[in-house]
């Protein structure tokens, strides 16, 4: 009989192969970068004028991210199935995460564009598949991890990965990207592609910028900031000297990546971890105060010795930033009236309207007066007086639509171009991107505030302003998971004049999380899933926050990697959810929630 109690007091040994897909999540998936040229759906044609899109960066982690959270699933429900000791372990946060799963289905059933939602976006593939599987992975991530050494595995493969990316950041960052070198070419280019060798070159790789395997150097800044705060915490609390000496060159490592990103959202939450970290290791940092300062002025000479080295890059662009969110400037552009045969172009002080008269263009000023015109190259006209000769007209012929009518407008915020056409009847037009006819209200769209600030973070201001108002038709169930593209006004060329260098410069993401998820699944969903970070941030603070002591590597990593998911919802402010970074957020999210717990239980004296 007592043999049986012991039998049934036997726990299950949780160990490190049923986390294995969580290491594959966020040690792996983050590096893969190989070409996939992928059929455009119909409606995304709009985007790619017509062509199949060739994707490097997303397409193959989105397929592997997928069959990982599928494999960890399996691989979990086998053993619950097969041993009886493995528990569902039950919470609260289930809730949020189920109606957020729910809501992100529904949103694809009454989608009108299925293969968008399910599949995802061209360039960036995040629809259900991939929401699902980083739901996925924080489920398992919360039910598999038990131990201090799973812990340590999971951290340790993703630092030894982000070395990795700071190796291949480095390259980019000296203006010898691996990735543009024959060698690296080999590595991404399937052999049917080989002859896109001498032509293949990235966005970044010219700017000398830190893209690494993650698209774009504002992603990679979203990564370092979240690897730089869990690897600078386990230096400060950790006391095996060869811990800390290893998480000492992980975080040099991120930090010296994160500054050549030269991510502004990046480097402002820097500011946000030194808020948190005044507010969590203060009982820490009485006691040894001389470690904590050294550690301080570490950083800030690596940064002010990185800046230095670049001229001071890193600095003007945090300040332009900073700038740019308190500043208020307006552009002297106000508008644009087709009115029949007429163009009025609209301006603070002055107005030009071009008039077609039977193939012959007679310009007037804002009192109707004609205007006179010099022709100062070929079809290029000039009007002589002041200040209407800051701006320039060329006329064009065109195959399918006739006449058209280039307008060059000069604005304080830099030279717009803009082209309109005429319709069957004569009447004037704007141009679209694929040649198609826009009446007035067509070229403008509803917005929200932000005037004089569209330029703001980037010309972010003229993106929200936007996209707020897309959220009336998405409270209850959103568009579908990544299609948001679909769905911005891309045709506001009016707006985008005053907020965006090129009327023609195509939005297909906010730069904002938040948006992105109450316009694709629903404001509902929004909400969902800020209640489950929420959630985390009451079982965090209630873990450290009255913390003496860190006599552990899980309790250290668990503070860190609170820090780290502060840091991530920061960036979201401005950056958007992406293949190559969420996963690696959702991983410890579910990460941080079971070390929480268990936390909370050993303080408490709960076995």
């Amino acid at each position: 009989m007592a043999k049986k109690d012991k039998t049934i007091k036997k726990k299950y040994k949780y160990d490190i192969w049923i986390i294995l897909p969580l290491i594959v999540a966020v040690a792996i998936i983050p590096l893969i970068i190989y070409l996939k040229v992928v059929p455009v759906p119909e409606e995304l044609k709009y985007f790619t004028n017509g062509q199949d899109n060739a994707d490097f960066f997303s397409y193959y982690k989105m397929v592997w991210l997928t069959i990982t959270a599928a494999v960890g699933l399996f691989m979990f429900f086998s053993r619950c199935y097969l041993n009886k000791k493995i528990e569902l372990r039950k919470d609260k946060f289930y809730y949020p995460m189920l109606i957020y799963a729910i809501l992100i289905i529904l949103s694809v059933i009454f989608s009108s564009y299925k293969s968008v939602a399910t599949k995802g976006f061209i360039d960036r593939y995040e629809g259900m598949y991939a929401l699902l599987s980083y739901l996925s992975l924080m489920f398992l991530a919360y039910n598999t991890i038990d131990n201090e050494k799973q812990v340590k595995v999971l951290v340790y493969a993703l630092s030894i990965s982000s070395i990795v990316m700071t190796l291949i950041g480095l390259t980019q960052f000296l203006g010898r990207d691996i990735f543009m070198t024959d060698f690296g070419k080999s590595l991404i280019l399937p052999s049917a592609y080989e002859h896109l060798k001498d032509t293949l070159n990235f966005t970044f790789a010219a700017n000398k910028a830190t893209y690494g395997t993650l698209y774009n150097i504002n992603y990679v800044g979203v990564y370092t900031s979240m690897l730089f705060t869990i690897s600078v915490t386990l230096v400060l609390l950790l006391k095996n000297k060869k811990e800390k000496l290893f998480f000492l060159i992980v975080s040099a490592a991120n930090f010296l990546t994160l500054l050549g990103s030269r991510s502004r959202a990046a480097l402002l939450s820097l500011g946000v971890y030194i808020v948190l970290a005044l507010i969590f290791y203060r009982k820490q940092i009485r006691h040894n105060i001389k470690f904590f300062a050294l550690s301080f002025i570490t950083i800030l000479v690596i940064f002010f010795g990185v800046n230095t080295a670049l001229d001071g890059t890193v600095t003007d662009r945090l300040i332009s930033g900073v700038k740019s969110l308190v500043e208020v400037s307006y552009i002297d552009f106000e508008d644009i009236v087709l009115d029949e045969n007429s163009i009025n172009i609209k301006f603070n002080d002055h107005e030009i309207k071009v008039v077609n008269e039977n193939g012959f263009f007679i310009y007037y000023d804002e009192n109707n007066s004609p205007l006179e015109v010099d022709m100062i190259g070929e079809g290029v006209y000039k009007i002589k007086n002041e200040p209407y000769n800051k701006h320039t007209f060329r006329l064009l012929m065109s195959d399918t639509r006739g006449l058209i009518v280039e307008a060059n407008l000069a604005t304080n915020k830099g030279a717009k171009s803009i082209r309109f056409a005429y319709d069957e009847n004569s009447n004037a037009k704007a141009l679209g991107y694929r040649g198609e006819l826009l009446g007035n209200e067509e070229i403008r769209a509803e917005y929200f505030n932000f005037e004089g600030r569209e330029y703001m973070a980037s010309n972010r201001g003229y993106i929200w302003s936007r996209s707020i108002p897309l959220i009336k038709d998405t409270i209850l169930i959103g568009h579908g998971p990544d299609t948001y593209g679909i769905y911005f006004p891309n045709n506001d060329f009016v707006g985008k004049i005053k907020g965006l260098n090129s009327i023609y410069t195509v939005v297909d993401k906010p730069h904002n999380m938040y948006l992105h998820t109450a316009i694709t699944t629903g404001l509902l969903s929004l909400l969902a899933e800020l209640a489950l970070f929420l959630m985390y941030f009451v079982s965090s603070f209630k873990a450290y926050f009255k913390k003496n002591k860190y006599n552990s590597f899980m309790e250290s990593a668990g503070l860190g990697i609170f820090f780290a998911v502060c840091m991530y919802l920061f960036t979201g402010l401005s950056n958007d959810s992406i293949l190559s970074v969420a996963p690696i957020f959702w991983v410890l999210l579910g990460t941080g929630f079971i070390i929480n717990r268990k936390v909370v239980e050993t303080d408490k004296g709960i076995d």
